[in-house]
């Protein structure tokens, strides 16, 4: 089962399973964090959503919050080796590890008060020049237990999710001249989700003393490095069971497994920089997910807009462009989000009134969404709604040497508008168009008769 934490349209925190595309939504107020403490187990919760869901959400649609947004704790673990040797390496110039990492695994405490969802920005802390992620994987407690023996601790484990661990390496240096350990430099921003994942979802990749699941990190799309979930030295149920000695684990704790090698930038710093604000940084495990935050300056406001407008200019004449658009099959050819996939269904050219069905994905889960066409003057302006009623519109003007054209995301027509746009979907909606607008230039101009 995958399981979400989500704010639904009336402004409750909700949790629910997910399904072809859709989250099987559960009471208002009733939270992941809930049923794991209610003691009755993710099965039953799912089996009662499956038949009664009090509301059924498109994925696409929904605010994703951290599947856990506000855990009792969260303890991260440094259970790689190759990341260990990497940083010795790099702080040392000797990739030698210390024999002590290798008595038991090692963990701090982070701080549940910074969590973050898989989508939300994260802001860079004002005293560092050395923002950097962490490509981790993290196990969610599901019910309160002690004194485990590794052999059998996994079983306390409700499910897996992606884990990024934001850290500030020039203080985080400074922090580790004194016995205490890393405290400010850990202390920003810790990214979880998008889903929590049950174990039985990954059995079938279970291999040594983890799973054969890539594990990656990149920034502004471009692979920066990672590895497999396999490689761990110190298995879950290990850490588990260290963690959980002379003390309870509570359901809903969180537990970490400190990066994958090369799974941050501290490891990769002779070929790649720290981030700065506007980077776009993915962390990503196979099968769990992925997480995505721009980094931001902790001073920016990110301001609503009900309309999202971007324009360019294409080097063809207006029919050449609407062509292309009014063609829902090359639909996926120009889209810059990277949700749009193939037509199901629908004509090969779109007039008014008419429907087409896509194949999408988002959060690395495959759905389908039926668009109307609502607007229509061929060869000026073409608008369709997607099942919130909003709008994507494409307005063609003639311009000498071609056509300006201008692509909108229009919350005005959907009744849950204002809810959408003032949540992290408008951020990301102005970034498709970004991406959307230079990839339809660069089709059009290249199928230009010469």
């Amino acid at each position: 089962m995958r399981w979400v934490s989500y704010r639904s349209f009336d402004g409750s925190e909700r949790c629910g399973l997910v399904e072809d595309g859709k989250i099987l939504g559960h009471t208002a107020g009733i939270t992941l964090l809930d049923l794991l403490r209610s003691g009755e187990g993710l099965e039953a919760a799912g089996a009662l959503l499956r038949s009664n869901p009090a509301e059924v959400v498109d994925l696409s649609w929904a605010d994703i919050l951290a599947p856990i947004p506000v855990p009792p704790s969260v303890r991260d673990f440094a259970a790689f080796e190759r990341h260990i040797s990497n940083t010795s390496r790099v702080a040392t110039g000797d990739p030698t590890v210390s024999p002590v990492w290798y008595e038991e695994p090692v963990f701090y405490f982070s701080n549940p008060a910074a969590i973050r969802g898989p989508r939300d920005n994260v802001a860079m802390p004002s005293r560092t020049s050395q923002w950097d992620y962490e490509v981790e994987v993290a196990a969610v407690i599901g019910d309160d237990c002690s004194d485990l023996d590794p052999d059998t601790a996994e079983r306390h484990i409700a499910g897996y999710l992606v884990y990024c661990d934001w850290s500030a390496r020039d203080i985080s240096g400074r922090e580790m001249g004194f016995v205490f350990g890393p405290s400010k430099s850990k202390d920003a921003a810790t990214s979880l989700g998008p889903y929590l994942v049950t174990p039985d979802e990954l059995e079938p990749h279970r291999s040594g003393k983890g799973y054969t699941l890539a594990m990656n990190g990149s920034v502004g799309g471009e692979q920066y490095g990672g590895g497999s979930w396999d490689e761990i030295h110190w298995s879950f149920g290990e850490l588990l069971a260290h963690a959980s000695r002379d003390t309870t684990l509570r359901a809903g704790d969180i537990i970490a497994s400190g990066p994958v090698g090369n799974g941050c930038i501290l490891e990769l710093s002779e070929q790649h920089p720290y981030l700065t604000p506007g980077d776009i940084v993915r962390v990503e495990v196979e099968q769990l997910g992925a997480v995505q935050a721009r980094v931001v300056d902790k001073t920016d406001a990110f301001v609503p807009e009900m309309t999202i407008s971007r324009s360019i200019e294409i080097a063809a004449p207006p029919a050449a462009v609407f062509d292309v658009i009014a063609d829902p099959r090359r639909h996926g050819e120009f889209d810059g989000s990277g949700t749009v996939g193939t037509v199901i269904a629908g004509p090969e050219r779109l007039t008014l009134g008419a429907e087409f069905t896509v194949a999408m994905v988002q959060f690395d889960v495959p759905y389908e969404v039926t668009n109307t066409v609502l607007e229509y003057d061929e060869n000026r302006l073409i608008a369709w709604a997607h099942p919130g009623q909003h709008r994507w519109r494409y307005e063609l003007e003639p311009i000498e040497g071609g056509t300006r054209v201008t692509e909108t995301c229009d919350f005005t027509t959907s009744p849950r508008g204002e809810l959408v746009a003032a949540s992290d979907w408008g951020r990301r909606d102005a970034e498709g168009i970004e991406k959307t607008l230079p990839r339809l230039k660069a089709l059009v101009e290249k199928n230009r008769p010469r």
